[in-house]
């Protein structure tokens, strides 16, 4: 491979990712990423598309955040993995917890609320990282689920 072809392949991957990066600041992806990893909890198997549609938090989520939570769980694996009764308990339960949080219900749990209350700040440090290292090509991230984070001011 000439060197004139290995430079057009190369830009090839950077506008690739770079398309990928739009998309995914768009449609919120960072947000939906830590929502899902809270769901998630200490289980050892990533939340599927089949399990997040069946979440209280996808169920009261706009189109544009259920687009997101499916991306999200899209791009955690490739293919259906059997999941555990005891690990769709986990999800049930910090379903649950969550949906009471943004009720305004006092559930305790602190590590909880502070693992909510931790996620705009984390979504700016990712949005700070990738204007830092990507400047030319940052796109702003757009912000959904304000509806669980309005509680968590």
């Amino acid at each position: 491979m000439g060197v004139m072809s290995q430079n057009h392949t190369h830009q090839t991957e950077i506008q690739a990712q770079n398309q990928e990066r739009r998309e995914w600041a768009e449609a919120g992806g960072d947000w939906a990423f830590f929502l899902v990893q809270f769901l998630r909890g200490q289980r050892r198997l990533p939340v599927q598309a089949s399990e997040i549609v069946e979440t209280q938090l996808y169920l009261r989520s706009s189109e544009a955040e259920r687009k997101a939570l499916l991306l999200v769980c899209d791009a955690e694996h490739s293919h259906p993995i059997y999941i555990e009764p005891e690990q769709k308990r986990v999800l049930t339960d910090r379903d649950g917890w969550l949906l009471y949080f943004v009720s305004g219900s006092n559930l305790g749990h602190a590590d909880r609320v502070a693992q909510i209350v931790a996620i705009p700040a984390a979504v700016a440090a990712r949005e700070k990282f990738d204007r830092d290292l990507f400047p030319q090509a940052h796109y702003p991230i757009t912000k959904i689920f304000s509806w669980v984070f309005e509680k968590a001011r």
